[in-house]
């Protein structure tokens, strides 16, 4: 798994404000973090919109809908809940994505 591919991910087990269910979500950790541990860093999707950056980024069309990043969704989860590949970002969706990121944890 490299950061920027979405994948398919079972974020079950949630209460809210918790994101549950099946749902892609795209991998933001690194490759040192993705290759030595058996969890990866994934920022949640949605198909609700709209886009309110820093907090909710439109990435694209995955799933057969537009989707948009829930950067506050951020989590760690186990490689196990990773149901399969879907794509990835563009290269400018993945910055914006940074962009994004950086604003909402400083």
């Amino acid at each position: 798994m490299k950061r920027g591919t979405v994948v398919w991910v079972d974020l079950s087990d949630t209460n809210p404000p918790e994101m549950g269910k099946m749902r892609p979500g795209i991998i933001v950790s690194g490759r040192a973090h993705n290759e030595v541990l058996n969890t990866v860093v994934v920022v949640p999707t949605s198909s609700i919109a709209p886009e309110i950056r820093p907090l909710r980024l439109e990435v694209g069309n995955f799933s057969g809908k537009v989707t948009y990043a829930v950067i506050p969704g951020i989590r760690q989860v186990r490689k196990g809940r990773l149901r399969g590949v879907l794509g990835n970002l563009s290269p400018e969706h993945l910055a914006m994505l940074d962009e994004c990121l950086d604003a909402y944890l400083r």
